[in-house]
Order: structure tokens, then C-alpha cells, then sequence
């Protein structure tokens, strides 16, 4: 997966949740914007969990991105 592709799904006007899914089968909702950051490189993401925990992700196991037909958190 490219960061250039996470960071257009977190850029979408108007936003919409997505799933990030990974080798290891874990799914992580993304339902509002401010609740993923990408690297400045664009290596790892950072995401912050429904329980104010964070997640550091290899963007090199994610293997799908999927648009949710959940509601945003905004």
C-alpha cells in the first residue's frame, strides 16, 4: 500500500469512514480524519483507537483499504 493513497482516503471532502485492513487481519475504522496521521515519510501511520490508545502501523501491512457504510464520528 502506498501513503500517498491512505492520505487521499483521509483528505476526502466530504470524508468518509474507511477500514484499514492488514496482513495480520486486523481491521482498524477510520471514522473521522483527525484520528489517523501519517509519517512525514510515509512509512508508519498512527492510529488513535475508540479507547484513546494508539496503534502504529507499518504501511507496508496494509493491504486494503475499504470504505465503511458506517457513520462518521464527526
Amino acid at each position: 500500500m502506498k501513503s500517498d493513497r491512505i492520505r487521499e482516503f483521509v483528505k476526502r471532502a466530504p470524508f468518509i469512514p474507511f477500514d484499514i485492513k492488514t496482513t495480520d487481519g486486523r481491521a482498524y475504522l477510520v471514522d473521522h480524519p483527525e484520528f489517523l496521521s501519517v509519517s512525514r515519510n510515509g512509512d508508519t501511520i498512527v492510529y488513535f483507537t475508540e479507547d484513546d490508545r494508539i496503534a502504529v502501523i507499518d504501511v507496508d501491512q496494509i493491504v486494503a483499504l475499504e470504505l465503511s457504510n458506517r457513520p462518521s464520528a464527526a
